[in-house]
């Protein structure tokens, strides 16, 4: 007969420890919801925002693409006026158009509007 409180007793403690762990059951499930609505919403926050990260280097590497084939461009116009053999008649040309020089005894006429 001994073993019958014994038994009644640890029955009571399992039926107080089943309730204990259903209600934290009942706590921990609303707050696991809660945290994996938050962790969803953090990562489609951080997708939106790289997605506009990538957007933005993309159209900064076209830019600096269209500049780099614009100085080749340049380049290759360089290139193609110093290995010419008219290299004399093409800076005379730009020493008169662009710089204003002239030869010692030439003179020079321009035409003013009076408006």
């Amino acid at each position: 007969m001994a073993k019958k409180p014994k038994d009644r007793t640890y029955k009571k403690a399992s039926k107080a420890l089943k309730k204990k762990d259903n209600k934290s059951f009942v706590i921990s499930k609303p707050l696991s919801a809660f945290a994996l609505v938050c962790f969803v919403v953090y990562s489609v926050i951080m997708i939106i925002s790289q997605q506009i990260q990538i957007a933005d280097i993309k159209k900064e590497s076209e830019e600096l693409s269209e500049k780099i084939t614009a100085a080749k461009q340049q380049n290759d116009e360089y290139v193609r006026l110093l290995s010419a053999d008219d290299e004399a008649a093409y800076m005379e040309r730009i020493a008169i158009e662009k710089l204003g020089y002239a030869y010692p005894n030439e003179r020079r006429f321009y035409i003013i509007n009076a408006d």
